[in-house]
Parts: structure tokens; C-alpha cells; sequence
């Protein structure tokens, strides 16, 4: 079978694997959509396994294509590493994939990844948003080269290097300061609490704090971005447990008020990495660059 594997396919194979569609793959790729289809018939024939489900609007990875799909990636990764080694050049090259909060990466990120590509021109950066699980679900399956999560990976196979310790705020709509200056905490009784959903750290340590506050909460509101959740917020639909480094321009601006709490809470963002791979050129750069960003800040 070890002759009939190609790094081709494999590339093939997880671009159909992320896309979720031979023809986006055969655009992402610049292939014909029947170079895509005789690849994952190559796989399929070598396996002798079904790697996809052929729905009407697209494709799913069947059981035996998930089992595939880690022993892919490393082998593109494996592919890329040996390239690194035998290139003349000092500059490296390729796809870096990182899995992070959608939180994170909008407070944090921009200013480093535009210094970042304006120093490694030949890098590419394939971001995957996703709550703490996820992440380290895509860098334990080798779908990630690194992720940055909000806390240390409870797993064996995985290692985690600190980054940056967040703050955590308590925010609501400037329109309830009246109504807690007179009241305290009971006038937060029945408020909406508004999260990413209850896979969220934040909104773990949020309720965990509204519980041992005795808060009532009247409903939970879950939203995919941080910007969303600050807008439902400043109308004055609930409240919110946020980094701070989320919502500093919005209570400088007096759109979004903090409330003070009894004891200061953090999280601790920091990398993830698979202690079996072996990160490429490009994800090592990635790697190094960001720590020391984190380091100078």
C-alpha cells in the first residue's frame, strides 16, 4: 500500500476535508473537479474505504475518512519539514494552521499577524476559529499545526506554552448603572446572561460567578462573535463575562459599563502544540515570532 500513498492526494484529501465540496476544493486547488474526484478514487481504492458521504450539497468525511484525516495531515506536515531541510533559502514557506478563539484573535492578533506576513512573505495563515475544545480537538487530530486556548489542554498528548494572562470583566448596558447603584447585585436578578454558549470558558466562570453570587439569571443567549455579544449587551438586553482586552474601546466610550467584583478573575491564553509533531518551518516561525510578540508587550 506505502507506494500507492502520495503527498498529492493527501493534499487533495484535506482540502475536500475542509471545503467540504470537491469543486470548492478543485477552485482552492486550481485542479479541474475531476482531478479532485480521481484523487479521493485513488484513496478510496488503495484504503479499500469509503472516504466521503456524497450529499446534495456537498461532501462528510465517513468514519474511515476521519480515521484518515490525522495520518494526512502529519504526512503533508512530514512532506513539508523535509522540503525546510533540503531548501537553499532561509525564508520559510507554506501553510500554518492555527486554531484560536474568535476573542482572542481579534484583540490580540492583527497588529502581530500584519508585522508577521510583512516579515514572512511566503507563509500562509489558514485560521480556524472555535471554543477551548475544539481547538485542541484540531491540534490532537493533527488538523491544526498550533492552537491558542484560554486555559491548559487536560490532555497527555498535547503541550501548552502561556502566552498572556486576560483579565475578566463583568460588563452591562450603561442604562442599568442607576438600577445596581440603588439595588447592588439583585438588580441584575432575571438579566440575560450572553455568551459564546455553555462550551465557553468565559461563560463557565460567568455563571459559576452569578451562582455563587446568587444571581438569578432569566434566560442564557448564545452568540458566535465577541462583536455580537457586545452589541446585545450595550442595548440592554443582559449582561456579559468578557476579557477585558475585549471590551476596553466600548467602556472608554461609555457604551458598555464594568461592574466591580469582590475578587479579580483571569484566564491564561498560551499555545497549543502536539508533542508528536513536528511543526514545519513556517509553524516553528509562527510559533517563535508569537511568543516573543507576547514577550515584548
Amino acid at each position: 500500500m506505502l507506494e500507492s500513498w502520495e503527498g498529492r492526494f493527501f493534499i487533495t484529501f484535506t482540502a475536500v476535508l475542509e471545503e467540504k465540496s470537491f469543486s470548492r476544493a478543485a477552485d482552492r486547488l486550481g485542479y479541474v473537479q475531476s482531478t479532485v474526484t480521481s484523487h479521493i478514487r485513488h484513496l478510496e481504492t488503495t484504503s479499500g474505504k469509503k472516504l466521503f458521504h456524497r450529499l446534495p450539497r456537498g461532501v462528510e468525511p465517513t468514519e474511515a475518512g476521519m480515521q484518515l484525516a490525522p495520518f494526512a495531515y502529519q504526512f503533508i506536515s512530514l512532506g513539508q519539514s523535509l522540503q525546510d531541510a533540503l531548501a537553499d533559502t532561509d525564508s520559510p514557506s507554506g501553510i500554518v494552521r492555527i486554531g484560536a478563539l474568535e476573542s482572542f484573535a481579534v484583540s490580540h492578533l492583527p497588529h502581530f499577524l500584519n508585522g508577521f506576513l510583512k516579515r514572512f512573505t511566503k507563509v500562509k495563515l489558514h485560521m480556524a476559529p472555535g471554543l477551548h475544545n475544539d481547538i485542541t480537538d484540531l491540534v490532537a487530530n493533527h488538523r491544526a499545526d498550533l492552537g491558542i486556548v484560554p486555559k491548559p489542554p487536560e490532555r497527555d498528548d498535547l503541550l501548552f506554552s502561556p502566552l498572556v494572562e486576560e483579565k475578566l470583566v463583568l460588563v452591562c448596558a450603561p442604562a442599568l448603572e442607576e438600577g445596581f447603584e440603588q439595588q447592588g447585585w439583585r438588580s441584575l436578578d432575571d438579566s440575560a446572561f450572553i455568551s459564546f454558549g455553555d462550551q465557553c470558558i468565559y461563560h463557565v466562570k460567568g455563571r459559576d460567578l452569578l451562582r455563587n453570587m446568587e444571581i438569578g439569571i432569566a434566560e442564557q443567549l448564545s452568540f458566535p462573535s465577541t462583536e455580537l455579544i457586545k452589541q446585545t449587551v450595550s442595548c440592554g438586553m443582559g449582561i456579559a463575562f468578557l476579557p477585558e482586552s475585549n471590551v476596553e474601546s466600548e467602556v472608554a466610550a461609555g457604551t458598555l459599563l464594568p461592574l466591580p467584583l469582590a475578587h479579580e478573575m483571569t484566564v491564561t491564553h498560551g499555545m497549543v502544540t502536539h508533542k508528536s509533531r513536528e511543526l514545519n518551518a513556517a509553524a516553528k516561525a509562527f510559533r517563535q515570532q508569537l511568543t516573543a510578540y507576547f514577550e515584548s508587550v
